[in-house]
């Protein structure tokens, strides 16, 4: 076999190996100047898109729009560069600002992969070892009447203290309408949960379902409370908890990682220029009065 016939034979291998629908790089869709959108950019462009978008796009109509699109952007950016939009300051520093963020992003996603990665076991051994962080907090469930001012509560409470229906008395008394036809009912709340601190710091103090408490003053009036259910701190399970432990421990791997790199990289803090920073200028704080 000759070598002119080496040459071909290689050549039809070659060309074998391609997969079908293949882009070559010498393709191109279309000229704008100088500058040539190849079908390989085009496909590229292609795949950075929504999946529920591509469905579209297959169609011929769908490719010209899009294709449509991108020469839109490519005329837009040769005007820019005819402009020297690029050279005018704002423009530089948002351009900085962009590249800080792609470059931020980019290295804490790097970390992630490598420096803070957390393991299923790092997981599970947190969990096991944090039991009492994970638990769902108690909660109670309490009805009110609220009152617009202390006689008539001192009136409603001597009524309750002879067994008069509280859901009644709800019904017939309170100025809160929203929950008054449900007879009072406020549902199921843990700590923190309340606007009134005053009023959730005493119904918390009642302890046995059915306890009706003294009258709480708040800046809303004056409520008389009943505590009608009470559920109890539950653990929280593994599966429930792993997401959150998940994020502390890459926050504590993180907080470790910058401190290293502190160091590293010698950081210092004059904190003697940093007081004399003023946040508001005097001149502002002036035009404000």
């Amino acid at each position: 076999m000759t070598k002119m016939n080496n040459k071909i034979l290689i050549s039809i291998l070659m060309f074998s190996l391609l997969p079908l629908g293949c882009t070559r790089k010498e393709d191109i869709v279309a000229y704008i100047g100088r500058r040539k959108i190849t079908a390989i950019e085009f496909k590229r462009r292609l795949n950075e898109l929504p999946e529920y978008y591509l469905g579209f796009i297959a169609t011929e109509g769908g490719k010209k729009q899009f294709l449509s699109g991108i020469i839109k952007e490519e005329v837009l950016l040769l005007k820019s560069d005819d402009l020297n939009i690029n050279k005018r300051p704002e423009v530089i520093q948002r351009l900085k600002d962009v590249k800080r963020e792609i470059l931020l992003a980019s290295v804490i996603d790097y970390l992630q992969k490598e420096d803070i990665q957390v393991s299923d076991q790092e997981i599970r051994d947190y969990y096991e070892m944090h039991l009492k962080d994970f638990t769902n907090p108690e909660q109670i469930k309490v009805s009110h009447i609220l009152l617009s001012d202390e006689k008539t509560a001192r009136e409603v409470l001597k009524k309750l203290k002879v067994r008069a229906s509280f859901e009644k008395m709800a019904r017939e008394y309170s100025i809160d309408t929203v929950t008054a036809i449900n007879g009072g009912d406020l549902g199921y709340f843990g700590k923190g949960e309340m606007l009134q601190p005053e009023f959730e710091k005493e119904v918390f103090k009642l302890k046995k379902v059915g306890q009706i408490s003294d009258i709480i003053k708040t800046p809303f009036g004056y409520h008389i409370a009943k505590l009608t259910g009470r559920r109890r701190g539950k653990e929280k399970t593994f599966e429930e908890s792993k997401d959150e432990i998940k994020m502390r421990l890459e926050k504590l791997k993180f907080n470790s990682v910058i401190d290293e790199f502190r160091s590293e990289y010698n950081v210092r803090v004059n904190y003697d220029v940093l007081d004399e920073i003023k946040i508001i200028e005097e001149e502002e704080v002036k035009d404000d009065r």
